[in-house]
């Protein structure tokens, strides 16, 4: 039990720490291109952290878990892309057929950066708990 705090713990401090950079450098500016006047000022930090929260634990149960059990961060990898890219991209095609104002552009900046996040952050979390880091 420990191990998996430890893996969670890991885990969502990459995430976080990359989402920030980001959400600050890559997806909001974007965003406030498109649908800025619908953005929050301030962002509701509560529903925000009870997702990422529930994200990263998601991510575990279904990678890094099992990743960790065959020391396997390329397979961490993987698989949190292909659930990047299935959680990141049902929000961006279910705005994109229901928004009048979502683009194309939105899609794909933030279902890349949704992919590539989540696989490297259940990579490095496996990665850092196996001793494959280095």
């Amino acid at each position: 039990m420990t191990q998996i705090l430890v893996l969670y713990a890991v885990t969502v401090v990459a995430f976080l720490g990359l989402d920030m950079l980001g959400i600050n450098f890559l997806i909001r500016p974007v965003f406030d291109r498109h649908v800025g006047h619908l953005l929050a000022s301030p962002l509701r930090l509560g529903p925000a952290a009870v997702f990422y929260m529930a994200y990263v634990a998601g991510l575990l149960w279904f990678v890094s878990v099992p990743a960790l059990k065959e020391s396997a961060p390329l397979q961490a990898l993987i698989g949190g892309m292909v659930l990047g890219f299935l959680c990141y991209g049902t929000y961006e095609m279910t705005n994109y057929a229901t928004l009048r104002d979502w683009s194309l552009e939105q899609v794909a900046a933030d279902l890349a950066w949704g992919t590539v996040l989540t696989g490297f952050s259940a990579w490095f979390g496996v990665a850092v708990l196996s001793g494959k880091l280095t």
